[in-house]
């Protein structure tokens, strides 16, 4: 007797075990909040080539912010946010949003990115709610994932290097959702993300009256769209000052109003890319917020029109530092001075991205997308090098905010320059009085020494060793009547001498640390 209870605690104890493997149930969330994954990439030409496009399917306007995309392993051991949509706008009916991996070509389209990827073989992706883990909009499954991966029915087939996995669409190309994911997925050729609402096609109507024509809504400009609830269809007209390509992405391209300067994206149709800076186009889509920057989502294509000078860029002295501090600016034709810091970073598609060091101690990041990068001679893209940059303010990704860059049109050579609003006179002082011979303007770094009026043959050697570093700068002390000292530029720290070293003094050829 004792042996048949000692069995079945066992087996009790193992049966707790098993229900305690078992994943959570899941819940499908309310049909307000309607929304499918449509397209899965696990992997391309490189294995970060990974993106998931979500979809909605409701009447419109639905809410996507308070979800999350997450990932599971196969064994449905581990599982892990992919990124959160906290501060998306609504989604209108048909309306996509791409999600990506970081490190991949798709990235740059994608309204959030992460950096760990997803294994090709199997696991399972889930879209749910944050605050509710259950409750799910959608579960996508594949290859040999097991049940406890949290896919719906079975699971949809593994996609190859060449091979994405896509959800299947009805007659009237809506997606199809039977709540198994082998039987609503199905591979198709890997291609870019199509982020453009699929067209119903409806048969021609019978012949009828024809109805009195009404008037189409008059063109918006970009500053009257700036103004325009998100998700509203407007069309709008305005004269292009960065064309397709420029921006780093095919189909992204700014119009701007000929009159204010403000401007804002356009994301065209695929195919729709065939435009040039200066061409005025009339162009209808819907309003929407692309990785927080608004823009207009095509849904015609460009209708140009004309064509018109672009406005001059706006010479931008840079803000305070802070998260949104470039908003004002955002899509704005811009022209930036400073200093590039620092090595390029290669982008996907061939763009490039650098650092600005800008007057006053910020950074701005600088990308130059591959065709403009043909345009400029690679020396200005130098470390060290004084430039300006004229391009168009965009942001690169995230909802809180510091995420922009700059996308270059041009950059030219410039002084290094005194701050913007002060006389750039060689002592800081103001300008020399009329009649009086002009101050000598130097390059800053140029190894120099000016010497004040009659001073005898040991003065020079004198200034030389008496530079003493004090709080991390440099003072001149026990001299009388120095109007300006120079030191040669450093490209690395140097060794000192032993004896300035013992002196706490840095000598007159500038073998110290002191650039830092």
């Amino acid at each position: 007797m004792a042996r048949v209870s000692h069995l079945r605690a066992g087996v009790l104890g193992i049966t707790i075990l098993a229900l305690t493997l078992l994943p959570p149930p899941l819940t499908r969330a309310a049909s307000s909040d309607a929304l499918l994954i449509s397209s899965i990439a696990t992997g391309g030409s490189s294995a970060s080539d990974e993106y998931v496009v979500i979809e909605a399917v409701g009447a419109g306007g639905t809410n996507i912010a308070d979800y999350e995309l997450v990932y599971t392993t196969a064994s449905g051991v581990t599982t892990r946010r992919l990124i959160s949509l906290e501060g998306a706008a609504p989604l209108a009916a048909g309306a996509r949003l791409l999600v990506a991996n970081s490190l991949g070509a798709f990235a740059l389209s994608a309204f959030a990115t992460w950096s760990e990827g997803i294994a090709a073989t199997g696991g399972a992706v889930r879209l749910r709610v944050r605050a509710t883990p259950t409750l799910i909009a959608d579960a996508v499954a594949w290859g040999s994932a097991t049940s406890s991966s949290g896919g719906l029915g079975t699971p949809a087939p593994a996609a190859s290097s060449t091979t994405m996995i896509e959800r299947r669409r009805s007659v009237d190309v809506g997606l199809i959702n039977t709540q198994s994911n082998s039987a609503d997925f199905a591979l198709v050729p890997l291609a870019p993300p199509s982020l453009t609402p699929e067209v119903p096609v409806t048969p021609p109507p019978s012949p009828t009256a024809s109805p009195t024509p009404t008037e189409a809504p008059g063109a918006l400009t970009p500053a009257e769209m700036r103004a325009t609830p998100l998700n509203s269809v407007v069309t709008l007209r305005g004269t292009v000052s960065a064309a397709p390509g420029e921006l780093a992405e095919a189909r992204l391209f700014c119009v701007e109003d000929e009159a204010t300067g403000v401007a804002v994206f356009v994301f065209a149709q695929s195919g729709d890319i065939d435009l040039a800076r200066g061409d005025v186009v009339a162009i209808t889509g819907t309003v929407i917020l692309r990785r927080q920057a608004l823009t207009l989502a095509a849904t015609t294509s460009a209708q140009v029109d004309g064509w018109a000078e672009p406005r001059a860029a706006f010479a931008v002295e840079p803000p305070t530092p802070g998260a949104w501090a470039w908003e004002p600016w955002e899509a704005r034709a811009i022209e930036v001075q400073g200093v590039l810091s620092g090595a390029p970073k290669d982008l996907a598609g061939g763009s490039r991205s650098l650092t600005l060091r800008l007057p006053g101690g910020g950074e701005l990041l600088v990308g130059v997308a591959a065709g403009v990068l043909d345009e400029i001679p690679q020396g200005l893209l130098a470390a060290k090098r004084a430039v300006t940059v004229r391009g168009v303010l965009h942001q690169r990704a995230g909802v809180a905010g510091g995420g922009y860059r700059l996308w270059a049109l041009a950059v030219a050579a410039s002084p290094r320059s005194t701050p913007i609003g002060e006389p750039a006179s060689v002592t800081g002082g103001p300008p020399p009085l009329e009649g009086t011979a002009p101050v000598p303007r130097l390059q800053v770094g140029t190894p120099s020494i000016a010497t004040p009026d009659g001073s005898q043959s040991w003065w020079a050697p004198q200034v030389s060793q008496t530079l003493d570093v004090r709080g991390g700068s440099l003072e001149l002390t026990g001299l009388d009547g120095v109007g300006l000292v120079v030191l040669p530029l450093c490209e690395e720290p140097q060794a000192v001498p032993g004896a300035t070293r013992a002196g706490g003094r840095v000598d007159r050829a500038g073998r110290a640390a002191y650039p830092q």
